[in-house]
């Protein structure tokens, strides 16, 4: 097994140069979700280059699939989840061009680990999944039956301390509409619905129902359509809602209250309402503890040092689309530090997402990943103790039934 770790690290150092200019393209040239053009060409033609069996325009325009080596009887099959996408005006500020540089980086380890031993272990595939800041994608794999010869999944996501099992909510996202009547805010006020009014209330009432929800109960959202002109009263307004829990039992309890409080405001202002439950929502993260801990000891082989922060490790990370993987596939998200203590999805997050400093800690956070991942593959009797505890874990994994 040293010789496949060694290989990998030898690899993936040898290429460091390579790995650092992919990363550092993508931070310079952000593309939102299903736009990535760009990153899309970048990534498919550097795998291609190191002998990846690539399939471009994967399920979206801008997904893909890379491959190396072979799942027979007896072998393992790990997928890496990369993600490239950016968000409007602040760029990079998710660091996807980080996560794409990370599991580049360790398939190419992976790879290289696979071929340097003398007995076949198994398949690594990188798969480009674009838009997770928006609708997301990964679920779309799921409904594809990619999974079905996946045995274990890893990705990683940049952040401001080394965890190996991070904290990621499930999230419903709402369209809200809200249509009342319009007239002149000055000649004939009392002839108007003003559905800016029911929008107000209906925040209000979101901010009042805030007190009195559990600690990993969120709700946020903004209004994206308050109106035309001061001087017409609005006949129509929009807003945009997320909803967060800690799984789908916290979460049907905030939906009802959320629900009131959205029809509450329409009432109120005379309005009626209207939402849309947005496709694909995110189920929170299961993240497989043997893999994690796993993780962590190769982590800190290579010298990273994982936080002891209780705040930081019972604060939510947000929501991911990998989420609906890990309920069926046992999987990993680990956080990786790179320097700073910039909040997450800020502008000054998005700046040191490009410094040489982010770039070190993604090569080693690469390493960590092809190490656990040959490590799993080579020791059987841990990929059924990695199975065996996602089975125990979800409720949802008995029941897909790969036909």
């Amino acid at each position: 097994m040293e010789t496949r770790f060694e290989a990998a690290k030898s690899a993936i150092d040898g290429q460091e140069r390579q790995l650092r200019e992919l990363g550092s393209e993508i931070w310079r040239n952000p593309e939102l979700g299903k736009q990535e053009i760009r990153a899309h060409k970048i990534l498919t033609t550097f795998l291609r280059e190191q002998g990846f069996e690539v399939e471009e325009q994967f399920i979206h325009p801008t997904g893909f699939h890379a491959s190396y080596g072979k799942k027979d009887e007896g072998t393992y099959h790990v997928c890496l989840l990369c993600e490239y996408d950016a968000l409007p005006q602040l760029g990079h500020a998710s660091g996807h061009n980080l996560v794409a540089e990370v599991c580049v980086a360790a398939g190419i380890g992976i790879k290289a680990g696979i071929a340097a031993g003398d007995r076949v272990i198994g398949k690594v595939t990188v798969v480009g999944s674009p838009d997770k800041e928006g609708n997301g994608t990964k679920a779309d794999l799921v409904n594809q039956q990619f999974f079905k010869d996946v045995d274990f999944v890893m990705t990683v996501q940049p952040y401001m301390a080394n965890i190996s099992k991070p904290l990621f909510l499930q999230v419903m996202r709402v369209q809200l509409k809200y249509e009342g009547k319009t007239s002149h805010a000055s000649c004939q006020p009392w002839e108007a619905r003003n559905a800016l009014d029911a929008a107000v209330l209906c925040y209000t009432n979101i901010s009042v129902l805030r007190q009195q929800l559990k600690p990993h109960m969120q709700i946020h959202g903004i209004i994206n359509n308050g109106g035309l002109r001061p001087n017409i009263i609005p006949g129509e307004t929009e807003m945009k809602i997320y909803l967060r829990a800690r799984d789908h039992i916290d979460m049907a309890i905030l939906t009802q209250k959320a629900n009131a409080a959205f029809v509450a405001a329409g009432k109120a202002t005379g309005c009626e309402t209207h939402f849309d439950f947005t496709e694909n929502p995110y189920s929170a993260l299961l993240s497989n503890t043997p893999m994690a801990d796993v993780y962590q000891r190769q982590a800190e082989s290579l010298g990273l040092q994982f936080t002891g922060d209780v705040d930081l490790l019972t604060t939510s990370c947000g929501s991911t689309d990998t989420g609906n993987i890990s309920h069926i596939v046992p999987c990993i998200l680990p956080t990786f530090a790179i320097g700073t203590d910039a909040s997450y999805q800020s502008e000054a997050f998005a700046e040191a997402c490009g410094t040489e400093e982010a770039h070190n800690a993604s090569i080693l956070a690469s390493k960590a990943v092809a190490l656990t991942a040959l490590e799993v593959m080579s020791k059987p009797e841990l990929m059924e103790e990695i199975k065996n505890v996602s089975r125990a874990d979800s409720p949802t994994a008995p029941l897909t039934l790969w036909p």
